[in-house]
């Protein structure tokens, strides 16, 4: 078994390879056309992230079983042209929390204190001790936006001065940040009462220009801002503004929307912003711990004791569950429409799985229901191998059980999502057809019988004369087409769902004439892969 080390690691990386028979090649800085000649000649690769292994360079790997980043981000990897290789994509996203976390304690006491300002006041030969009079963190009120493994140190960090911590993670149940040991809050609150907020959620289209300048303006007057997570959460043409206008008292920023920062930049050429450049896992530390954890991951990984830090499922699909791979669909896209009928704020949810042949693959099928909720929740890869772990960081709970043949179907995978605030859950149910074939069967008790996939609308009302009429002609009149449609009706009454696939989205117009609709009590959009 051969390993090509192909960024620059620490020489730690070989010695625990070698240790357990396995050889080491190191090719650091080569061209990418001799990077490509030299790969078909290795079953493992490992790099950081100064090399992009593309669907080209994945190509020319007909030997490679595991490539290993040395670190979190991925974004360098094509993880997609791996999986379809059937090539594991693995990291070790734990190894530069501490640096991390550091690194956030200490630009947030820099700017706190102002110490870059009056080191460089210092070195031009002036004794100004008036200028940088500083602030302190006791008692000050403090939102951690993002309680992931660095969140969590952070927070910890910061606790230990006597400052009052508060957090909110937008995948955390309250409980769930109870059980950090932090007071839990919202979002809006933490805005409107914090004095200093530390960012640390990735960065996805949800979350991109999160901190705008409506929450800015919200912002106790003189709090602090502290981004050492991801550039584009905080919208920096807005934070200029606040800081020039005195809202925004500083702001210490390791990360930018656009990297490497064009200069100059009047963001941090700002006299209240300490600024580094996206230097807050670069430690001696961090990268001997990310060289060796990769080191050990991918010798277990060869030597059959495991695949920890994996973050693409398909590749271990094909290898150790092929036979499975249509019910594990089936289960997954049952776990996507479940998490849209509950919400963002969804945390409890059942599962219930009939059919001796499904019941067999119990922890799969439950492994894949939660990948399936976590993917309309997370940004990055969620798989079925990384998907308890992410669940239990989440606060979500999923009890599971096996049944026999159901009545209606051999083979029935069936899950509930809890309401909140005294809602009544949701439920919903599929099925195979042949081997390969996944249907949605059932939703909320009424049976049906639809392709779950694409833009579908769930229309529940009465069935009565010119209902179903008056539905399509809306989808008519604004040409959107019906690609299928499927009505459920509850036994002796008129209580219908009626599910509706089309091509393309539902604009908003469209959505609330259909609301307006006589007979038509909700109509709820859901968009499946």
């Amino acid at each position: 078994m051969q390993v090509l080390i192909a960024d620059n690691v620490s020489r730690k990386c070989d010695a625990v390879l070698n240790a357990h028979g396995i050889q080491t090649v190191r090719a650091v800085g080569i061209p990418r056309e001799e990077l490509l000649e030299t790969l078909p000649n290795y079953e493992g690769m490992i790099v950081r992230s100064a090399v992009t292994v593309d669907r080209g360079m994945i190509e020319a790997m007909p030997r490679m079983l595991a490539i290993g980043r040395a670190g979190a981000g991925v974004d360098n990897i094509d993880v997609v042209a791996a999986t379809e290789r059937g090539i594991v994509v693995m990291n070790t996203p734990g190894g530069n929390t501490i640096s991390a976390a550091e690194h956030t304690l200490a630009m947030l006491m820099s700017l706190l204190r102002k110490v870059p300002a009056a080191n460089a006041s210092l070195r031009r030969g002036e004794w100004d001790r008036k200028t940088f009079v500083g602030t302190e963190l006791f008692g000050k009120r403090v939102g951690v936006l993002g309680l992931g493994r660095i969140g969590r140190e952070v927070a910890a960090r910061i606790a230990s001065f006597q400052a009052h911590v508060v957090g909110y993670d937008p995948v955390l149940s309250p409980d769930a940040v109870r059980a950090l040991g932090l007071e839990p809050t919202t979002f809006q609150e933490m805005v409107e009462s914090c004095q200093i907020i530390t960012i640390h959620i990735p960065l996805t289209a949800s979350t991109r220009g999160l901190i705008g300048e409506a929450e800015l303006a919200r912002m106790p007057h003189g709090s602090f801002i502290i981004n050492c997570a991801r550039g584009g959460i905080v919208d920096e043409s807005a934070l200029l503004g606040a800081l020039n206008t005195g809202q925004i008292a500083g702001a210490a920023l390791d990360v930018f929307s656009s990297e490497p920062v064009a200069f100059p930049s009047a963001l941090i050429d700002h006299p209240n912003v300490v600024a580094t450049p996206h230097v807050a896992a670069s430690t001696h530390e961090a990268q001997e711990r990310v060289a060796v954890d990769i080191a050990v991951q991918m010798a277990e990984f060869f030597e059959g004791r495991g695949a920890r830090g994996v973050v693409n499922a398909n590749g271990m699909e094909d290898s150790l569950m092929s036979a499975a791979r249509p019910t594990m669909h089936a289960a997954r896209l049952l776990g996507e429409l479940l998490a849209q009928l509950g919400g963002p704020d969804s945390h409890t949810f059942n599962l219930t799985v009939h059919g001796t042949d499904a019941t067999q693959i119990m922890q799969g099928l439950e492994a894949a229901l939660l990948a399936g909720i976590l993917r309309q929740r997370l940004s990055g890869v969620v798989n079925e191998i990384n998907a308890a772990r992410l669940a239990a960081d989440a606060g979500i709970t999923l009890q599971a059980v096996g049944e026999g043949e159901h009545p209606r179907y051999q083979m029935l995978i069936s899950g509930t999502v809890e309401g909140l605030n005294g809602q009544p859950p949701h439920h919903a149910a599929v099925t195979l057809f042949g081997r390969n074939d996944v249907r949605l069967v059932m939703v909320d008790g009424l049976w049906l019988d639809i392709v779950p996939s694409g833009v579908m609308v769930m229309l529940r009302g009465a069935d009565r004369p010119g209902v179903l009429a008056a539905i399509g002609g809306t989808f008519a009149e604004r040409s959107i087409n019906i690609s299928d449609v499927s009505l459920g009706r509850r036994d002796g009454s008129d209580d219908a769902l009626t599910v509706i696939r089309i091509d393309g989205d539902l604009p908003a117009e469209t959505l609330a004439e259909l609301s307006n609709i006589p007979m038509v009590q909700k109509v709820k959009v859901v968009r499946m892969p």
